[in-house]
């Protein structure tokens, strides 16, 4: 399913503001676009700005694909999540796009999380939004707008959007062919459709559903077993991926959740592995060990040793102080 079609769903206001402008031509040079999830929409907008194809933006043609893939060469992309956003970070976008354009369409730089931006980097955008250079358009992102300078948003087209109910993640994903039991996995792990759609056929997805279910198995039939799996499998193979350890983790505390349900007779998400939950039953000591993954879920951002944290859990989960406590 395209994103355009998403957005027509979720995003009614988002897309009929931006299908009035492109197609009467009238395009602001600068966007603030208000949410959580607002990478794919920035995307979007970046994509529509190039493409020669479709009103908005067709996703299939060769300038769409490469603002995907942030393969355009007049784009520049600065994340405020990654590190601060710095004036001389506006002021490379400034000396870049006063050159003369490598390619005949828009330039295109997308401030994210602009929020983050120092003092001095705002300003520093201020003037700029203030003189804008025929060509060249802006698009911000922020989660919190009450951080963003009253005159950036005024120089702006702000659009605020609208969160994604996982229902609707659901939903779509339904309707494009995902089984049920992933459908309702993806759509309480990912905050978005789009986020949630590039998972499904990923290798990472399939791998980590796998080693989560195995973990449930061994925990109530070979508990002994799980530290040595975690080790030969998921610590070993994703030990320098931390996002694919996220994963790993959320999607167990899902499974653990579902432990917790079967024994109250709430709907799974794991609905198509009911037999291997309705054994689990019995756990009087689901919440601790639910409380022990999601606390090494936040030791994973420190710089500790990723084997070592998921060691330390499965210990704990098994036989260690959690149980004895």
């Amino acid at each position: 399913m395209k994103y355009q079609e998403i957005l027509k769903s979720t995003q009614p206001v988002f897309y009929r503001i931006l299908e009035r402008s492109f197609s009467s031509g009238n395009i602001p040079h600068a966007y603030l676009l208000v949410g959580n999830n607002t990478d794919d929409a920035a995307t979007f907008i970046a994509q529509a700005l190039v493409c020669q194809e479709d009103t908005l933006a067709c996703e299939e043609c060769n300038d769409c694909r490469r603002i995907k893939e942030q393969l355009y060469p007049d784009m520049i992309i600065y994340d405020g999540n990654d590190v601060s956003i710095k004036k001389e970070d506006i002021e490379h976008i400034q000396t870049e796009f006063y050159k003369s354009s490598i390619e005949d369409n828009a330039k295109i730089y997308i401030l994210k999380n602009i929020e983050n931006a120092s003092n001095v980097a705002m300003n520093a955008l201020l003037k700029f939004l203030e003189e804008p250079i025929p060509g060249v358009y802006a698009i911000l992102t922020t989660r919190n707008i009450n951080k963003v300078l009253p005159t950036i948003q005024s120089r702006c087209q702000v659009i605020h959007l609208l969160p994604e109910s996982k229902e609707s993640i659901r939903l779509s994903l339904l309707k494009e062919g995902v089984g049920e039991e992933d459908a309702r996995i993806m759509s309480q792990l990912f905050s978005s459709y789009q986020g949630a759609s590039e998972a499904k056929d990923s290798e990472e997805y399939a791998y980590v559903k796998l080693q989560v279910l195995n973990f449930i198995e061994d925990l109530y039939e070979r508990p002994a077993n799980i530290m040595i799996t975690q080790q030969i499998h998921i610590a070993k193979d994703y030990k320098n991926n931390k996002s694919v350890i996220k994963l790993y983790l959320n999607m167990l505390v899902l499974a653990l959740r579902d432990v917790f349900h079967v024994k109250h007779s709430v709907p799974l998400i794991f609905v198509e592995h009911k037999k291997i939950f309705d054994k689990c039953s019995d756990d009087v000591y689901i919440t601790n060990r639910i409380d022990e993954v999601l606390n090494t879920l936040y030791l994973i951002d420190t710089n500790a040793n990723i084997g070592l944290l998921l060691d330390g859990m499965a210990y704990k989960i098994t036989k260690g102080e959690m149980l004895n406590g």
